[in-house]
């Protein structure tokens, strides 16, 4: 975590953090960052602040953030066990309470196999149309080691998701992600992504609806969910197919498909037929394929150019 992290933890400004750790020599060393923005472990600081009574009530909601935002794997790691927790939690919830009542090594070395139980529940195989293997699904439950750093996070995240909800909880942590990292992400605006799948819907529901550069899955998640729907996704990152397959399982019990990989060099769901398309194509991505691709059956209507990857 960052000084305005600790700042805020100990509702004082960042310059009474800066006069701390010059006036005391047992405050926290930072343990990455630059010299300029160093970055202290969560754990540490929370315990010299209570050990010097300088630690403030701190809403849930930020003290989750920050646990989150500090995590030794990073914020998008973080994002991802969360999300299966409490992915484990919107669908069973039962389940979460046994697997969470003990000691963080019991709940992390139990959680994998039950998020594969839950994930079995739901519709959308790992098998492309017609029953034939498909790429790697998005779903993959991480490890125990992985997990285990990860525990007092996800019991902070149970207890923000009794208040406001496990879907909305997943949201607001997404939220304050990309809200920190604007630079990092390519967003479409929520008004934006709710007229596009307004307009898609237009002729009446669309049963089968792709997104071939998916993000964080805005597009797909502002569709009106109705039974029997199956929304396809794919991004050449895997973590954010990974969180856009999260935060759609969070947001309906239709069939998600997503999947990691290139669209345009190796598309994961080509026999797909979509009802509707929805895309926030990447612009201003000069090695799409130009070459490689320009023989491509799919440009009916004619080759982009090189340097208009949006088309």
């Amino acid at each position: 975590m960052t000084a305005a992290g600790i700042a805020r933890l100990a509702g004082v400004g960042r310059a009474a953090v800066s006069n701390w750790r010059r006036r005391h020599p047992d405050f926290p060393r930072p343990v990455g960052g630059t010299g300029t923005s160093p970055a202290f472990a969560l754990v540490e600081v929370e315990e010299w602040l209570r050990r010097h009574g300088k630690l403030a009530e701190v809403p849930l909601r930020e003290r989750v953030w920050q646990h989150l935002a500090g995590h030794p794997a990073g914020p998008v790691t973080a994002l991802l066990h969360t999300g299966w927790a409490l992915l484990l939690i919107h669908d069973r919830p039962t389940l979460w309470l046994d697997v969470s009542d003990g000691p963080d090594e019991r709940l992390a070395a139990l959680l994998p196999e039950k998020l594969k139980e839950a994930v079995a529940t739901r519709p959308g195989p790992a098998t492309a149309p017609g029953g034939t293997p498909g790429p790697a699904p998005a779903l993959t439950p991480p490890t125990a080691p992985r997990l285990l750093p990860s525990v007092p996070l996800l019991r902070g995240a149970a207890e923000l998701a009794a208040e406001l909800g496990a879907r909305q909880t997943f949201e607001f942590l997404l939220g304050r992600h990309l809200d920190a990292n604007p630079r990092q992400y390519t967003l479409t605006p929520g008004g934006l992504a709710g007229l596009m799948a307004g307009l898609a819907a237009s002729a009446g529901p669309p049963r089968t609806v792709l997104d071939p550069a998916c993000g964080t899955g805005a597009l797909l998640r502002a569709v009106t969910h109705h039974p029997g729907q199956e929304l396809y996704a794919q991004d050449t990152s895997a973590d954010l197919t990974a969180l856009t397959a999260l935060r759609l399982a969070l947001h309906t019990r239709g069939a998600v498909h997503a999947r990691a990989g290139d669209t345009l060099r190796a598309d994961a769901h080509p026999a797909v037929r979509a009802d509707a398309v929805l895309c926030h194509p990447p612009f201003n991505e000069r090695d799409w394929g130009h070459d490689e691709l320009a023989y491509d059956p799919r440009w009916e209507y004619g080759l982009p150019a090189r340097t208009e990857s949006e088309l």
